[in-house]
């Protein structure tokens, strides 16, 4: 990602020194530099991770790798997590992962790579890291191209046919390419692209953009962004305040529980529309894996604590079907055929694509406020991936 820094690399990385770790020879050492602070601390998956961890732990056998979670907080810096890499690395992990973007991801891939360890970044959707061509990483979640035809599909489905894109350089292509795709999706169902304008991470004020939307000879009745909270529920703010009753659609940046608060109004929720990694509030297998990693007392936030969770899975059932931690075989099992049990989706799979798993997208939408599924399924015009 290209999130402006908070700090100086040098102060961040003397705050996170701390004593080394250590570990039994039959476990499984995960190192994950998180944003525990910073813009993007809604989005960790490190308590849905050490959650997992403790409920393999305890389940067990005496013969069945143990799993150890080393968090370090890499304060939403991409440069930090390569710091904190290098000191997992030296701690002997096996898997280690960062802030899921790739000017995190790629250095850290790259240095891993020497030591045969596996970056695995759950949340993580962008192409970048598919193209890198390194065979040590993986991602817990479909890449962009794919979620972005799902709401493409949704809304073009509804009834809409003239979009804007709102892009942004700050996260690479999550935020400047995923809209792009939408709309390559979005045309090729029968659509089409009026507008494409520009904004920044940190914004509070979307009156320009919203003016020049106002300013098109088309007027669109879909808008598309991703983003992060609270950009995009200002956005959205303002946009009805402003008269748009349009169709607003979004990536897993609208998935942080504080959507609804920084919106306000449960109308003005109507017709937003956000692809993602898994169902909330159905009663189901994520629903459950939060309820009690809550009473277990870890401070899970929604879906990516239940992609840390899987994430955490994958990596002790492959453990034990490869019979070993070292980091090599480790990377093989966890892309054996069959795939293993998760709480995302029945099975977690990385045999078919072997960076990322095949799954299908949830789009979610709301009525009378409240989050609902919409769709469930792969979606057609996907647009770049080959």
């Amino acid at each position: 990602m290209a999130l402006k820094r908070v700090a100086p690399l040098a102060a961040l990385a003397l705050a996170t020194l701390g004593a080394p770790w250590a570990s039994a020879a039959d476990t499984v050492k995960i190192g994950i530099a998180v944003s525990l602070t910073g813009p993007l601390t809604p989005y960790a998956e490190s308590e849905g991770m050490r959650c997992m961890a403790e409920r393999v732990n305890k389940a067990a056998g005496s013969d069945d790798p143990k799993v150890e979670i080393m968090v370090e907080d890499n304060r939403s810096d991409a440069q930090l997590s390569v710091s904190l890499g290098q000191k997992f690395l030296d701690a002997g992990a096996q898997v280690i992962t960062g802030l899921p973007f790739p000017d995190a991801l790629i250095p850290m891939t790259t240095m891993a790579q020497t030591y045969g360890v596996t970056v695995y970044s759950a949340p993580n959707t962008q192409v970048e890291m598919q193209e890198l061509g390194t065979d040590n990483f993986i991602a817990g979640a479909v890449p962009d191209p794919i979620n972005a035809a799902a709401t493409a599909a949704v809304v073009y489905g509804k009834g809409a046919r003239k979009a804007v894109l709102l892009t942004s350089e700050d996260s690479g292509s999550w935020s400047a390419k995923l809209p792009i795709w939408f709309g390559e999706a979005f045309t090729k169902a029968g659509g089409e692209v009026v507008g494409k304008l520009s904004y920044n991470f940190g914004i509070s004020d979307w009156s320009p953009q919203i003016a020049s939307i106002k300013a098109l000879p088309d007027k669109p009745d879909v808008i598309h962004v991703s983003g992060i909270l609270p950009d995009v529920g200002i956005l959205i703010r303002q946009l009805r305040a402003n008269g748009y009753d349009g169709w607003i659609a979004g990536s897993d940046g609208f998935d942080d529980p504080s959507l609804e608060a920084t919106v306000g109004k449960p109308q003005d929720l109507d017709k937003v529309v956000f692809a993602t990694h898994g169902v909330i509030g159905n009663g189901g297998a994520i629903d459950q894996f939060l309820k009690d990693c809550k009473a277990g007392g870890f401070k899970v936030n929604g879906i990516f604590d239940a992609l840390g969770g899987d994430m955490v899975a994958v990596i002790a059932a492959a453990a034990k079907k490869a019979g070993s931690v070292d980091p090599v075989k480790l990377r093989e099992a966890i892309r054996a055929p069959g795939g293993y049990p998760g709480i995302t989706a029945e099975t977690i799979s990385f045999a078919e694509k072997k960076s990322y798993p095949v799954k299908t997208v949830p789009v979610i939408g709301f009525s009378e406020g409240k989050r609902t599924l919409i769709t469930d399924a792969m979606p057609p015009n996907i647009p770049y991936l080959k």
